[in-house]
């Protein structure tokens, strides 16, 4: 089940729920603070493991399986 972070646009606490997919199509998910309904979903950075080492990914050689070249925008 994913995490969701909020932020209630009535008392303005942020807030991480864990929620499923279909919870947050219902809109069942309210303030945890103020139980208002009236939240905006904050989305955060996140980190992806690729298994290489902090070397590797600054080497010019790297490669990319998201692109022939190595040298898309999502390599870098």
């Amino acid at each position: 089940m994913p995490n969701y972070d909020f932020e209630c646009q009535d008392c303005h606490k942020a807030f991480e729920v864990r929620a499923t997919i279909k919870e947050m199509e219902e809109g069942k998910i309210s303030c945890i603070k103020c139980k208002s309904k009236n939240i905006k979903r904050i989305f955060n950075g996140f980190g992806v493991c690729t298994g290489k080492t902090s070397s590797s990914m600054s080497s010019s050689s790297s490669s990319c399986s998201s692109c022939s070249s190595g040298s898309c925008s999502t390599c870098e």
